[in-house]
């Protein structure tokens, strides 16, 4: 046995290592969508698509791996043939504890894919029961053809049972999650308005998508750059190109690639969220704004500075594939976990806004919690009346509304202004 999983110690190791980490990664996108619909992530939000991400990868690393890393020797010495023999698995359980083994595991490796499909994917079990078949039918036939044609030969037995007990694990994982939904309704998750006091996840999701686009836009850039460069240029043979009387060396193409990258990140992380709130293409799809404080321009400016020159020296350090980017971003998520806000929050605001996470008000109308409150917005509010205004031609009858006046000795002013408008006849209706 020790011997037989040696062929396949290599690969097996190499997809054991990499299993967690790819599925990180493959979760920041559900991540992003998930603030783009709730406009917010709940701890189990994100550990519930990491889990999903981690289980789909591991159904296919773990049907598919480990590859034995001997094709030629694997291939000579071994031939599987398939199993076609329907409700062989009977015989197999009656044969010993490996049978029943065997026959359980395929059960219970699609329990988790009946599940989700029902409580997190919400869909119909006529729908999901197929679905789990035609998974079950792909692995099988990726098994049987050596994961299409990519291995010379079948390193796992196509065996049509496995396709039978997989589509029967599934519907017995989708029957419980109908069950645990019954004792656990799901809540409603989703909110409405823009977060003014973002985690640190939800900048890091939204920094993400930003830097993809980035890289988006100069990636292209810079290949063009290359194929325009060696069509243009002719090699002179000592290292150099030449175009007319201009001679360049190749290493112009990285300063070009530099430039154009340092170009793209100003214009993503700088430009576009001054000039919209403090929103980036990142933080409008996920419903985030950068700028936690109401600042004037000169405190905007700071903000920015401080904020272009920390993050432009991770992603030029990125680029340039040399310096501590890495050691950067630990200081930052070290500085957040200490200071609960990143470096560039310090900058003072001349009216820090009441903390808030979203807006639950019509659209429309101002937040109470929101910025534009100014150091007034958590004031008490009193309700007075207005004395009616004196009869005219033609509303005589006419009165003011009841409006809310702040109660603060500020709001005499304005309460002085509303009863001089109001001892002043109005005038007649001309077209009454």
């Amino acid at each position: 046995m020790l011997r037989y999983l040696g062929l396949f110690s290599s690969s097996f190791t190499i997809a054991l290592i990499a299993w967690p980490f790819v599925s990180f990664l493959l979760t920041l996108p559900i991540i992003a969508f998930i603030y783009h619909r709730n406009h917010r992530l709940s701890f189990t939000s994100a550990f519930t698509a990491y889990v999903a991400v981690l289980y789909a990868l591991g159904l296919l690393a773990f049907t598919m791996y480990p590859m034995p890393d001997d094709a030629a020797q694997y291939c000579a010495t071994h031939h599987l043939a398939p199993q076609l023999n329907i409700f062989e698995f009977i015989q197999d359980a009656q044969t010993g504890l490996y049978g029943v083994l065997q026959l359980a595991m395929n059960v219970v490796l699609f329990m988790p894919l009946g599940f989700m499909l029902c409580r997190w994917a919400g869909w119909k079990f006529w729908v999901a029961t197929p679905f789990a078949l035609g998974c079950s039918v792909f692995i099988e036939t990726s098994q049987l053809t050596g994961i299409w044609g990519i291995y010379p030969c079948a390193y796992r037995q196509f065996d049509v049972d496995d396709m039978l007990t997989n589509t029967l694990g599934a519907m017995l994982g989708y029957g419980i999650a109908v069950l645990y939904t019954k004792l656990v309704p799901k809540k409603a998750k989703q909110l409405k308005g823009t977060n003014t006091s973002p985690g640190f996840v939800h900048r890091f999701v939204s920094m993400t998508i930003d830097f993809l686009l980035i890289d988006l836009v100069y990636v292209p850039l810079s290949l063009l750059y290359v194929t325009l460069f060696y069509l243009i240029f002719k090699p002179t043979g000592d290292g150099h190109f030449v175009w007319l009387s201009l001679t360049l060396e190749p290493r112009v193409l990285d300063y070009l690639t530099w430039i154009t990258a340092g170009i793209a990140f100003l214009i993503f992380e700088m430009w576009i969220p001054y000039r919209h709130d403090g929103q980036t293409l990142g933080c409008r799809y996920t419903h985030m704004t950068i700028e936690t404080k109401t600042r004037n321009r000169m405190q905007r400016l700071a903000f920015y500075a401080i904020r272009t020159l920390l993050l432009g020296a991770v992603f030029v350090c990125f680029v340039m594939n040399r310096g501590p980017w890495g050691w950067i971003l630990l200081a930052l998520l070290i500085f957040w976990i200490v200071k609960k806000c990143m470096p560039w929050d310090l900058v003072p605001g001349t009216a820090s806004s009441t903390p808030r996470t979203f807006s639950y008000g019509v659209a429309g109308l101002p937040d109470t919690g929101s910025a534009a409150g100014g150091a007034n917005a958590a004031a008490p509010v009193a309700q007075q009346t207005v004395p009616a205004a004196p009869a005219g031609a033609a509303n005589a009858s006419a009165s003011m509304p009841t409006v809310a006046i702040p109660t603060s000795a500020q709001a005499q002013n304005i309460q002085q202004s509303i009863s001089q408008q109001a001892s002043q006849p109005n005038t007649p209706n001309a077209s009454k």
